[in-house]
């Protein structure tokens, strides 16, 4: 596949089949994504990828803590959108949520149907491999950009080997 269809077939997945993705296909990946351009060469991301019996338990613990609390009460060290949401940027995100679990069959007012939506995406979607992406607290705004740079390098190869990804902040 050719870098032009990479971009253009790469899709955020949202269920995965239960295929096992060798790791040295893995580790291919995550080596080739480094190439990603980086200020300094500084390549501010860690990545530790999980697969097998730790990835089930993560994702246990995860769908777990959930279960026990509304997800969106939920305290991260970084917010994924800041609030509140200024236009246009408010409104592509509820088109795009609308469109989403329209897709799946929930719409906004199903609760039910939207929480178990969202556990799942506590439990990776069914993915084989998870890979946790880190960057120092300490790092700013130019690290975090070679961070997404890296993100979306590493998406786009996947692609080019056919498999998808599914980036989300948490």
């Amino acid at each position: 596949m050719d870098v032009f269809e990479a971009v253009n077939s790469r899709i955020a997945c949202r269920w995965f089949l239960d295929k096992p993705v060798e790791h040295a296909l893995v580790r291919q990946l995550l080596e080739g994504a480094a190439r990603a351009a980086s200020s300094g060469n500084v390549q501010p991301w860690n990545v530790y990828a999980v697969t097998g019996e730790p990835l089930k338990e993560i994702t246990r613990q995860a769908t777990e803590a959930i279960a026990q609390q509304d997800w969106r009460t939920m305290v991260t060290e970084y917010q994924d959108m800041p609030e509140p949401l200024w236009e246009p940027y408010r409104s592509r995100n509820v088109r795009m949520g609308r469109e989403l679990y329209g897709a799946l069959g929930t719409t906004r007012e199903d609760r039910v149907g939207r929480h178990e939506q969202i556990k799942r995406n506590y439990q990776f979607f069914n993915a084989p491999v998870g890979l946790f992406i880190t960057i120092d607290r300490g790092l700013g705004p130019g690290q975090w950009a070679d961070l997404g740079g890296y993100i979306h390098t590493l998406a786009f190869l996947a692609r080019g080997y056919g498999l998808d990804t599914c980036p989300q902040v948490i």
